[in-house]
């Protein structure tokens, strides 16, 4: 019989993360898996004693240390990243601890899980920090690396930083807001890293992951937020190739303004994606709509902020 593989989660006390870890240890998936690892730098913190009394194993690490990030992933086969890419010293160091030939981890799924940012036409130092971790991991060519990406968080999406104001019921779109954009609830997306790492062999995983939890345009958003008590919104629109170029004038520009347009593009709508092939006919669980993330904060998310 096979030896089940052990899977480690790195920044699994994170908002992902802790869904992702919630995930693997669902008794669903739990019993594909020989141990679920959570990788902390404390493992004495809220995040990672929940995890723990779940069933997670925690092994901490320190940026200080190289051997401890070595360490924390002895034995590991599987390794999944939500670490944020801003944390630049990790990264470089797991990318050395991944590729290093004492490394027994075969499949990695690094910390992208957003927007496939391979096919920005323009440049920014979050996507680019991402690009280059992903070529330092590719130079282990026996290294299964698999890009996630499930479009916008469900959650953290209908918030003023996209130019939608549940608070005073002000929506402001880039270009039309009639183009379908991929929403997938963190929740969702857990379940979908488990039900892969639980069902599809190393080997035969794919080099990239597209995930689509409900596409419905930001317009749409606006009626379903209204039908479910926002009341009126107003809603106002700004001409897209102007706020582009304005946008991209500035490199250090914030990553949410650069989404505001690529959402009007339509480069954020994973309509062609593996939902089935995670979770076929929606057996498994069912995908959070938009419309239920409507009624559950009354047509007002984020309206406290």
């Amino acid at each position: 019989m096979a030896k089940l593989p052990v899977v480690a989660v790195a920044g699994g006390t994170g908002v992902l993360g802790k869904e992702i870890v919630r995930a693997l240890l669902d008794p669903q998936f739990r019993s594909r898996y020989q141990d679920v690892v959570l990788l902390t730098r404390n493992a004495a913190s809220p995040n990672a004693l929940e995890g723990i009394s779940k069933g997670a194993i925690a092994r901490e690490y320190s940026t200080d240390n190289d051997q401890t990030i070595a360490a924390a992933l002895a034995g590991v086969d599987i390794l999944v990243n939500v670490v944020a890419p801003v944390d630049k010293e990790f990264e470089s160091k797991i990318a050395a601890a991944v590729t290093s030939p004492s490394s027994n981890v075969k499949l990695y799924l690094p910390s992208e899980f957003g927007v496939e940012h391979y096919l920005h036409d323009f440049k920014h130092p979050v996507w680019g920090k991402k690009k280059i971790h992903f070529e330092a991991v590719s130079a282990r060519k026996d290294l299964k690396v698999c890009l996630v990406f499930p479009g916008l968080f469900t959650e953290h999406s209908i918030g003023p930083w996209f130019g939608l104001n549940t608070k005073e019921g002000k929506y402001e779109f880039i270009g039309s807001g009639d183009t379908p954009v991929s929403f997938t609830s963190i929740v969702d997306i857990g379940n979908a890293v488990a039900s892969a790492l639980a069902n599809i062999p190393v080997e035969s995983f794919p080099e990239k992951l597209y995930f689509s939890g409900d596409a419905v345009s930001l317009r749409q958003v606006a009626e379903l937020m209204k039908d479910a008590g926002a009341g009126e919104i107003k809603v106002s629109n700004l001409d897209l190739a102007e706020y582009k170029a304005k946008t991209t004038s500035n490199a250090e520009s914030d990553p949410a303004a650069c989404l505001r347009f690529l959402m009007a593009e339509g480069k954020i709508n994973n309509e062609k994606n593996d939902n089935e092939l995670v979770n076929p006919g929606e057996k498994v669980w069912k995908w959070k709509k938009m419309k239920g993330y409507a009624q559950e904060t009354r047509g007002r998310p984020w309206a406290n902020l």
